[in-house]
């Protein structure tokens, strides 16, 4: 009997530690696995994370200028138990009083319409909450009109939402103060801002599952950075599955305790 109640304990432990999830909503990128150090390959996550790393340090970061100051450098994704997880790191101060910080835009189907939005809101802001997230959104555009020689589409580069239907909040995390020693540039100063958005929020604006971008700039729009997930369809309502090794583990102790209730039942049966 000691196996038998053993293995389900064992089982119990090993679910929740499949369901836990690796992020918190602080501020802190270490859980995203970025770390100080030098070179570009700090800006690296952990395995399992969509990302893209566009940390620049020259003048001119096309369409707009600025430098460090409005370089927008890595963003960050995954999705775990029911929530979309952003991470991103930034040289631009949200406070900064010239050009404040945009707000994040996702655009379900990739098709350069951004259905919903997530207020970061800054002190200065005057719309909505800060977390908020947002459908049926009138968005505000850069200083930067078309250029067709370098590509540039204002409309595919959301700043801030002015208008939309709240449709709930997401945590948000801003760090407190900019950080340094990341990177190539090691006397960079860095914003590191977190979000973490229930599923339920997205399909209530009308996401399906299919793949999305996840877009952030600044109100100037000197310098954007775009992030294309993959479809996320079989993770969309899996917020207490198992992982796959879990469920292996639970078949074999299953296994296990079958194999051992037979050997049993049968010496039992011969010293009969």
């Amino acid at each position: 009997m000691k196996h038998k109640i053993l293995f389900p304990i064992l089982l119990l432990g090993s679910i929740n530690a499949a369901n836990a999830d690796t992020i918190t909503v602080d501020g802190d990128l270490s859980d995203w696995g970025i770390s100080p150090g030098s070179g570009n390959s700090v800006w690296t996550p952990n395995a399992g994370t969509n990302y893209i790393v566009e940390d620049q340090h020259a003048n001119y970061l096309s369409p707009g200028y600025g430098g460090q100051a409005y370089d927008a450098e890595a963003l960050y994704s995954r999705i775990e138990n029911g929530t979309l997880y952003i991470g991103m790191a930034t040289g631009h101060n949200p406070e900064n009083t010239s050009y404040g910080a945009g707000d994040f835009a996702i655009d379900f189907g990739q098709d350069g319409s951004y259905e919903l939005g997530i207020n970061v809101k800054p002190s200065w802001d005057t719309f909505g909450v800060a977390g908020g997230v947002y459908n049926n959104v009138t968005w505000g555009e850069g200083l930067w009109n078309d250029n067709s020689s370098t590509g540039y589409v204002k409309s595919e580069h959301p700043t801030s939402i002015l208008s939309g239907d709240s449709l709930g909040t997401a945590n948000l995390a801003i760090s407190s103060s900019a950080v340094t020693g990341y990177g190539d540039w090691q006397n960079d100063e860095h914003y590191f801002y977190e979000v973490g958005v229930a599923l339920n929020l997205l399909t209530a604006a009308g996401w399906n599952g299919s793949a999305f971008n996840i877009h952030w700039t600044m109100n100037c729009a000197n310098d954007s950075i775009l992030l294309a997930t993959v479809s996320t369809l079989p993770d969309s309502g899996s917020a207490n599955v198992p992982e796959p090794s879990t469920i292996l583990l639970i078949l074999l102790a299953l296994i296990s305790t079958l194999s051992f209730s037979k050997r049993k039942n049968g010496v039992q049966s011969l010293n009969a």
